[in-house]
């Protein structure tokens, strides 16, 4: 990663004021057509997505998620969560694996994994959720051969989702970083044991909010587990960006890098589109797979 200076504020300036005034210019044309692109993305989403903001999150939900209504929490009113308990665990975590360095701890570009002790642990959390997520699944199967080593709840789920959802957050990061900006750091992402406590307490404060069951907590946080979803989605995409258009390492602002981000969460929106559109041609309905007779 080279080191370079960025450009200066008024540099900054005139070229914001340039896209405005000749947003097709060759130097602009770029980050037009990369809105552009999520604009209309974004739009034939919100037509085929089901009402309402709830509607938008269980849109999200339904393209990455089971929705098996056995296994999600429910809103006070009955209607259940976007994402069963594993997911939105998940997709919560996300964000704060991803966010949480550079709000809390100072890691602005930070392109270095987090140090190995600390690694070895996101991994091991990560493992975990693996482990119960095979267990939770051998309940569903009929043959009795197969080990099923505890009863699994939703409490579980959530917990085990949350490590995963970080771990991924923590991984995912420093490859951002790393791919979209020229003067990202090799400082790890996490390199102290508070780092992970901090993150770790997070992650359990929001979960608590989900276990009082109440709707105040539960609806922003049902819109941010959508959120996780697309921002983690994006973040893959964004890489995916840069490399097919050769543009790694050659964002030193916010407005270099618009046009790998808007391509990115562009690229996100059209898989949970796409995927949203095979699911309701097969399954017609929008909703979870209910097993309630099963259990």
């Amino acid at each position: 990663m080279e080191e370079s200076q960025p450009a200066p504020p008024e540099t900054r300036e005139l070229k914001r004021l340039s896209w405005i005034r000749y947003p097709f210019a060759p130097g602009n044309r770029l980050l037009t057509i990369s809105l552009l692109v999520l604009i209309a993305v974004t739009i034939a989403w919100l037509i085929i997505a089901p009402g309402g903001l709830i509607g938008k999150a269980d849109s999200v939900g339904y393209a990455v998620c089971h929705r098996i209504t056995v296994r999600s929490f429910a809103f006070p009113d009955g209607r259940q969560l976007p994402m069963c308990a594993r997911c939105s665990g998940t997709f919560l975590g996300v964000l704060i694996g991803l966010f949480t360095p550079r709000l809390l701890f100072g890691k602005r570009r930070a392109a270095g994994f987090p140090k190995p002790v600390i690694l070895i642990i996101l991994i091991v959390a990560s493992a975990v959720w693996a482990f119960d997520g095979a267990n939770s699944f051998a309940h569903l199967l009929p043959y009795e051969r197969i080990p099923r080593l505890y009863e699994p709840t939703n409490f579980l789920r959530l917990m085990t989702g949350m490590g995963h959802g970080i771990t991924m957050g923590s991984l995912v990061l420093p490859v951002v970083n790393s791919t979209v900006w020229a003067d990202a750091t090799n400082d790890p992402t996490l390199d102290r044991w508070w780092h992970l406590l901090v993150l770790y307490a997070i992650g359990l404060a929001v979960n608590g909010l989900i276990l009082t069951h109440q709707g105040v907590f539960l609806y922003p946080l049902a819109v941010l587990s959508a959120i996780g979803t697309l921002t983690i989605l994006a973040a893959i995409m964004t890489v995916m960006a840069a490399i097919f258009l050769k543009r790694e390492n050659l964002a030193y602002t916010l407005r270099d890098a618009l046009p790998l981000f808007f391509f990115g969460l562009a690229g996100a929106i059209l898989m949970v589109g796409a995927i949203d559109l095979s699911r309701l041609a097969m399954f017609g309905s929008w909703d979870g797979f209910d097993l309630t007779s099963y259990y």
